[in-house]
């Protein structure tokens, strides 16, 4: 194991290292670019659906009595004066 201190050994094992860190970034940039080219493939073959209209969204104000059904353009901030 002494080999592996040599200054002149020790200066190829420093470009191996920095060839297998290199070559893993191109790996996982190759693998990236080939899942990304293949979902595009995939959205641009889907047919398009229209999108669902969103729900509408109600508030419930509870405050010692039945609820009150409140759509969110009806609604007003509480004040201090409420509480």
């Amino acid at each position: 194991m002494d080999f592996l201190l040599n200054p002149a050994f020790s200066i190829y094992v420093t470009l191996a290292v920095v060839l297998a860190v290199w070559l893993g970034i191109f790996a996982l940039l190759w693998r990236l670019d080939r899942q990304a080219r293949e979902l595009k493939r995939r959205l641009d073959t889907e047919p398009q659906t229209p999108a669902a209209p969103a729900p509408r969204a109600t508030l419930e104000v509870r405050k010692g009595h039945p609820p009150e059904r409140v759509t969110h353009e009806e609604y007003k901030e509480p004040t201090v004066a409420d509480n």
